[in-house]
């Protein structure tokens, strides 16, 4: 009698972790189907965010708007966004230890540390050592800004 009824308690114990295992697999779809559907609404409340920013830093919306947000606007509706730097002696840097020390250099690196929204942002220097707003025009150096657009 008491074999049987070991092995009938063995029956009830094997029971119990079967169903239970069925009960926590059930409750384990369940959840997993419950994240899916909240990262879903949490990607298009995203998604609508982004374009009610994007229509709201519009410059057709915006006549006045700052230059930051044309070029947060910019980076968020495209790839690559060139940013190209024009002048003489400040612009290219010259007297600066290096590169990153020169106000264009600061420009970029100011505005990628500030804004991670700008990522997309690149810099192209096209300063000139002594030359004049007229000897960057006589001397076709435009030309090379103007071919930035095409990089």
């Amino acid at each position: 009698m008491r074999k049987y009824g070991l092995i009938i308690i063995a029956g009830i114990c094997l029971a119990v972790l079967f169903f239970g295992h069925l009960h926590w697999k059930n409750i384990s779809k369940a959840a997993w189907g419950e994240a899916r559907e909240a990262a879903a609404k949490v990607k298009e409340k995203e998604k609508e965010e982004r374009d009610a920013l994007i229509q709201s830093l519009k410059p057709e919306n915006n006549k006045q708007q700052p230059l930051i947000d044309y070029l947060h606007y910019k980076s968020l509706t495209q790839d690559k966004v060139i940013v190209s730097l024009v002048g003489s002696n400040g612009t290219s840097g010259t007297g600066a230890s290096n590169t990153s020390k020169s106000w264009a250099g600061r420009l970029e690196n100011s505005l990628h540390a500030d804004r991670d929204d700008l990522e997309t942002l690149r810099f192209i220097n096209h300063g000139h050592d002594g030359y004049s707003t007229e000897d960057l025009l006589k001397g076709k150096k435009i030309d090379a800004v103007i071919q930035d657009d095409r990089r």
